[in-house]
């Protein structure tokens, strides 16, 4: 009785004129990208089973989302399922997390465990993990205010005109093409350190010779020596994120690649960041419409955090050591997590370079 009746506020069931909203956002290929897959799935499933027809493609669509959007992973009797579980489906999401839930084979029940003092008449919320919301709208017709984990996809692409395109395709293990990041503002998550990583080597050209030796080293790290054995483990296929910082010119020519595509990325939306906030203050908007603004001024924040810290940057590795030393040491709080990559990188290669 208390599954829900309408699934309206899934975007895979976005009107046109919904879709609309969400115009300039890439996140337009992954509402496509799901229609496709489910309808693939339905294809299959009534081919292999006939009678399934009976069932349409509107009704087999919204139970999936209902599924995916509801269900428990659990551990029954050291076995791992997924289960449905009425009521404790109905609590909404809160990070940090307030509640621990689990499986009982002791109680033969489901557990939600308080984590902290609730008091008697306060909403109970669970959590449902560190996601994007580009996740969470997709997955569960919701979007998360003030999301930490936000994050926008950035295709990096190797120029085919790069004089080391053929040696970089061989350092990789085949043909370089593109890479897709999706980058946050939160520079101590592993994906930010890896998407520089990548720049380095997508936007190197100096001696090639060095991209070399970082390979070779990188191989070092990753092929011990095993004690009975004269035979070396092999690793596992050079990615190229992991490059560490290479010069002052390189790392100029990587926040000037970051500032371009993060410019691209905001000339395709037909609004700006500021008129999307004037469009949050009207009462006029539908539930779904509110989501759309509030889904694409999110992807802003994060291009406009990229340009800002990219004009930081490159004013920064214009500076003499002692001047960018200094200038570090008072960033405002909102740099926080990008502090430790300004002062161990970018300030390490000032002193290296003596200037």
């Amino acid at each position: 009785d208390i599954l829900p009746k309408a699934f309206d506020n899934f975007p895979i069931f976005y009107t046109q004129e919904e879709r609309t909203w969400l115009e300039g956002s890439p996140f337009q290929n992954q509402i496509s990208e799901k229609i496709k897959d489910i309808q693939a799935d339905y294809n299959l499933i009534t081919m292999e089973v006939p009678e399934y027809r009976q069932f349409s493609l509107k009704e087999y669509s919204e139970i999936r989302m209902m599924v995916a959007s509801r269900i428990f992973g659990i551990q029954v009797d050291n076995l791992k399922t997924d289960g449905f579980v009425p009521y404790a489906d109905m609590l909404n999401h809160k990070r940090p997390r307030q509640t621990s839930w689990t499986y009982s084979d002791e109680r033969q029940g489901f557990i939600i465990e308080a984590l902290e003092d609730i008091k008697r008449g306060e909403q109970v919320y669970d959590s449902y993990g560190k996601k994007c919301n580009t996740r969470f709208l997709l997955n569960y017709g919701f979007i998360n205010l003030d999301n930490d984990a936000n994050e926008f996809p950035l295709t990096v692409v190797m120029d085919e005109n790069d004089p080391f395109a053929q040696q970089k395709g061989e350092l990789i293990g085949g043909q370089l093409v593109h890479k897709t990041f999706r980058v946050q503002v939160n520079f101590e998550e592993p994906i930010m350190s890896r998407f520089l990583s990548f720049l380095r080597f997508v936007e190197f050209d100096e001696n090639i010779a060095l991209l070399y030796q970082i390979k070779g080293q990188w191989v070092s790290k990753r092929r011990p020596q095993p004690e009975d054995s004269d035979e070396l483990e092999q690793p596992d296929n050079f990615t190229a994120e992991e490059v560490p910082t290479i010069s002052r010119h390189n790392e100029r020519k990587v926040w000037a690649r970051i500032k371009g595509m993060a410019e691209e990325a905001l000339s395709q939306y037909p609004n700006t960041l500021a008129e999307d906030l004037a469009i949050l203050e009207r009462t006029d908007l539908s539930f779904n419409q509110r989501n759309c603004v509030l889904f694409r001024s999110g992807e802003k924040e994060i291009l406009h955090f990229l340009i800002e810290l990219a004009d930081f940057v490159l004013g920064l590795l214009e500076m003499k050591f002692k001047d960018a030393k200094r200038h570090t040491q008072s960033l405002p709080p909102q740099m926080d997590s990008v502090r430790d990559y300004l002062q161990n990188q970018c300030i390490k290669l000032l002193a290296t370079e003596n200037v």
